[in-house]
Order: structure tokens, then sequence, then C-alpha cells
């Protein structure tokens, strides 16, 4: 008794309430409605578990009435049964193995969907906190893990358990003392199965993390190629990859020594058995207390055993990493964003597109103040421009009117509606954003520009591209429309991204528009084509726009400079060249170096 409420107290530390819940939580989201499949799968489990021992028992008149009574009369029989016996147990195993893998697959794709609908629905934050190597080990490692995890101990726990109880009850059938004799060292074999199993559990977690590191530092280089090949770095990364790929590999190597630790325990353990059994088993058929054909069934009923025997051995170490891949998963689908709508919220439409900023505090999670009591204002159809140096809290406007962070003091207001009043998706409806760097993505120049507005026509999308002057470089490219641009746009010059992103704001037709440094990073030639597609996307909008250079803003109907997160001027370009301040003197150096 005291050995198995110590056993017991093992398996308590090894999984804790919390855990235990998101299992369940498992089950019941995911696999529970699949019912069917898992019934089916179970049925064909418990068959083949049936037909395994009885396709032993057969042995038995083979070795007492074939081979020792020489009557060949049973021998057709025996066969015909041994024949059926044999290809049963392949038909169950194979439907097992096909509803399992089947429910396996559902089971993923739902888990994959509702994962990504979480981590995308999450804040701007979160994604400047969690690399893109560390988000796709969630998908790539911890998923799998969890459905290899599921399909491996519902088999375990069914075939392989019933196909033991089976196989035992065999045993003991054929050799009551025998099998008693046999099962007396059976619960110690728990012991190190508890143990390493704990242990792995805690080499997984670390392991998954390294993977993340991993794909992290990939996922960089290949996204920065062009900086890395420009300064030469190619050895640093090298080593960087080299290091981390390092680190796996030595976690694998604990978690392989840790995980086939049992495999010799259970050879040990089955080795004795086997010794024991033919030694009391010889013993008895010479005093003539046990047939030649019980013995033999006894013993493969033995090897028979092992395999299942040692899938469950091995079964608390899968379960211990596919704990910590579901409490890794979970803990991402439980993180609730900090930007979400008021129960309250309203579904709002800009019209005229005023937008007022008053009084607008904010720090990011450094505590580090960014913006210091800002008060602006933007009129209907007004175009206003941003100006200032570096960290002068420019770009953390415009974030803040979209919502990708919520401000600490003050309030923004468009049309007199406080935005944190108005529902989120509604807020962004009312904005089209262009930003200095042009996202697209890996898909077709028409996906690219409908973007702005999924359900546009084939005319929209064309009479767009054309008002941002992005129409006849596209019909110059194979394919035109559809043409691939490639992962981030990398198919297409910084201008052509530029005229499409610019394409999808216009084909977007929002009452308000946010500019970031849309042109600071192209050419001359690019700046004045994309200048002019920007020009006709402004007309008649409300329009914020950051700039770099001073010479695309002078005819902005008002021009506000930001210096360390304060507003130090506000005018039109002739108001501000007269103050002779901070914009003075810095159109003054731009226009002498151009």
């Amino acid at each position: 008794m005291n050995v198995f409420f110590k056993l017991k107290k093992l398996f308590a530390n090894n999984i804790n309430l919390k855990e235990l819940k998101r299992m369940k939580r498992l089950w019941r989201h995911y696999v529970f409605h699949q019912w069917k499949l898992l019934v089916f799968s179970i049925i064909f489990m418990i068959v083949y578990a049936v037909l395994n021992a009885w396709s032993i028992s057969l042995l038995k008149p083979v070795f007492d009435k074939v081979f020792i009574d020489k009557n060949k009369d049973v021998l057709l029989l025996l066969a015909g049964q041994i024949i059926i016996a044999f290809g049963a147990k392949g038909i169950a195993q194979y439907m097992q193995a096909v509803t399992m893998t089947k429910l396996g697959a559902n089971f993923t794709k739902q888990l994959q969907c509702d994962l990504y609908d979480k981590i995308i629905a999450q804040d701007v934050e979160f994604f400047h906190k969690n690399n893109s190597g560390n988000l796709l080990v969630y998908f790539m490692g911890d998923l799998n893990t969890i459905r290899d995890v599921l399909i491996n101990s519902v088999t375990t726990l069914v075939r392989d358990m019933c196909s033991v109880v089976f196989l035992i009850a065999l045993m003991f059938w054929k050799s009551f003392d025998m099998a008693i004799a046999m099962f007396i060292l059976f619960p110690v074999g728990f012991y190190p199965i508890v143990y390493f199993g704990k242990k792995i559990k805690q080499i997984f977690h670390i392991q998954q993390n390294s993977f993340g590191n991993l794909y992290g530092i990939l996922a960089q280089s290949f996204q920065g190629i062009k900086i890395i090949k420009s300064y030469n770095m190619e050895t640093t990364e090298s080593e960087r990859v080299r290091d981390s790929a390092s680190a796996i590999a030595n976690i694998e190597v604990k978690m392989s020594k840790n995980n086939n630790i049992l495999s010799p325990l259970m050879e040990f353990f089955g080795g004795i058995a086997a010794a024991g059994a033919l030694a009391y088993g010889g013993y008895r058929i010479v005093h003539g207390a046990l047939t030649t054909g019980d013995f033999v069934v006894f013993l493969l009923a033995i090897v028979a055993a092992y395999q299942p025997m040692k899938s469950l051995a091995n079964l608390n170490s899968r379960l211990q990493m596919g704990i910590v891949a579901i409490d890794r998963v979970f803990a991402v689908m439980d993180k609730t964003p900090k930007i979400i709508d008021k129960p309250d919220a309203k579904i709002f439409k800009a019209k005229k597109g005023i937008i007022n900023v008053e009084k607008v505090k904010f720090s990011y999670v450094n505590g580090v103040k960014i913006l210091h009591g800002v008060n602006l204002e933007v009129k209907e159809g007004e175009k206003i421009a941003i100006v200032g140096g570096a960290g002068s809290g420019k770009s953390t406007l415009i974030n803040l009117i979209l919502r990708f962070y919520d401000i600490q003091e003050g309030s923004i207001k468009i049309d007199g509606e406080d935005i944190r009043d108005i529902t989120i998706k509604s807020l962004r409806d009312s904005i089209a954003f262009v930003s200095q760097d042009a996202v697209l993505f890996d898909d077709t120049i028409k996906k690219n520009i409908s973007m702005g507005k999924p359900d546009a026509t084939d005319e929209e999308i064309l009479r767009a591209a054309k008002n941002a002057a992005a129409h006849n470089f596209i019909m110059n490219r194979n394919h035109g429309y559809d043409n691939i641009v490639g992962e981030k746009g990398g198919n297409l010059s910084g201008g052509q991204k530029q005229m499409i992103s610019i394409a999808r704001a216009m084909l977007k037709n929002a009452p308000i528009l946010l500019l970031d440094e849309a042109t600071s990073s192209l050419d001359s030639k690019s700046e004045r084509m994309v200048q002019e597609s920007l020009e006709r996307l402004m007309k008649d909008r409300t329009s914020i726009v950051i700039a770099h250079r001073l010479s695309t803003i002078i005819n902005s109907d008002k021009i506000y400079v930001f210096e360390s997160g304060n507003i130090v001027e506000a005018g039109t370009h002739k108001e501000l060249l007269v103050l002779d301040g901070y914009y003075a003197n810095l159109y003054k150096m731009q226009f002498l170096c151009d």
C-alpha cells in the first residue's frame, strides 16, 4: 500500500491543477466533438488487442496437438484460424491508424486556426516583445507535439493497455502462479518512469525556447540579407546560428539520455520476467504440471506484452512534453489584448474627419515619456504636416490615432468622438495608412492592392492603380496584375512598392489619411512620381503627413514641429520661416544639401 501511495504522490507532482484544467479544455474543445472518430478508433484498438491475444492462444493446440500428439487433422483448421486472426488484426490496426490520423489532422487544423486568430488579435506591443521565430515554434513545434502526444497517448492508453490486459489475462489463464510471480516487480518499475518524466518536462520547455531563438535568428538573417552581405556579416551570423544550433543539440542529447533510459530499464525487468518464466515453467513441465503448449503461449504472451508495456512506460515522458506544449499554447491563447473595445463601444463612421488631439501624454513600457501634453487640431479636408528629429514622438502620435497603443492622459477625438469610445474596427475603417516601409505580401499585385477593399471589382482596382501611377509599370511586368511580388515585395523597386501601397490606400477611400514618411526611402525620380500619387490621394481628405523632406510639405495647411515629445512650433511654411526657429534652420540645412 505504501508503494502505491508514493506512486500517486509522484504523479501528482508531475501535473499541477492548472495543467490538468488546460488538458481538459483541450479535450473538450478540440477532441470531444469528434467523438464518432474517437469511438470508431477505440473500437478498432480493442478489436486489435483481442485478436492479438487470441492469435497467441491459437499456438497452444499447435504445440500440444500437432507437434506433441502428431494430430494432422487439426493442422489445416488451426492454419486457417491463424490466417484469419492475423489478417483481421492487420485490418483493425490499419483502420485505427487512419481514424486517429484523421482526428489528429482535424484537431491540429482547428487549433492552428484558433491560435492564429488569437495571436493576430494581439496588440502591436505583443509582436515587439515576441520575435517571429518564437511565434513560429508554436505552430511548427508545440502544435505538432500536442498532436503526436494526443494520438500516441490515446493509442497507448486504449490499444496498448488493452493488449497488456488481455495478454496478462491470458498468462493468468494458462498459469496463475507463474503470472503472480512475474508481476511482483511491476510497481517498482514505475519509479524511474515518473522520475525521468519530470526531468523530460523541464528539458523540453528549455528546448522549445531554444528553437524559438534559432528560428528568430534565421528569420532576421533572411529578412536582413542585404545588410548582412553589405557589411560582410556572413561569418558573424553563421556563428550566431552555430551557437544556437549547438545549444539545441546539447539539449537534445540531454533529452535523449533521459528519454531512452527507460528502454534498458524495461529490458532489464523484461529479462528478469522471461528468465523467471523459463526457469519456473521448465520446472513445472518436467514435473507434468504444465503442458508445452501452455508454456509456449505464456512465454509468447510475455514477449507480445513487451512492446505495449514499453509504450506504456514511455507514455509519461510523452505526456510531460505534451503538457509543456499545451501550457505554452494556451498561455498565448489566454492572453488578452490591452487594446480592446469597451462593452458599450459605438460603431462609428467618420464623415468630416476632424481630428482633435488634446493634452495627450504617452510613454512606452520602459516608462520614458514620449509625448508631453500634445495639443493638435486637423480640420475637415485639411492637410497638416509633422516634422521633427528622430525620437521626437511623430510616429508615436500616428500609432495612438490608429490605437496601436492607448494614451495614458488626454484624449484623441475624431468628429467629436473619443477614439476609445468607438470600436477599433470602425476606427481603422475610417483611416488609410501608408508607412515608410511598404508592406507587401507574397501574392499577386492585384491581391496586394485589393487588401484596401477585399470585395473590390477589377475596375476599381484598375482605377486605384492608375491614380497611384502604378498601372504602367504593372502592365509592363509578366502577367500584369497577376504578377507575384515576392516576399515583402522583393521583386519590385522601392518606388513600385510604395505606389502599390498608395493604390491600396486609394482603393480603401477612407476619409482620413495618415502618411508616415512615405517617400523618405525613395530616390528623387521615384519620390516625384510617388508624391504626385500622394497629392491625388490626399485630395478632399483629412491628412496627417510625417515628412523627412520638407520640400514635400511646403503647401500644407499647417505644420507642427515636434521636439522631445513637445510641439515647439506651429504654422504654415511661410509663417515658420519668418519665426526663424527650429523649422527655418532645418529647412535651410536641407536647402543647402539639395
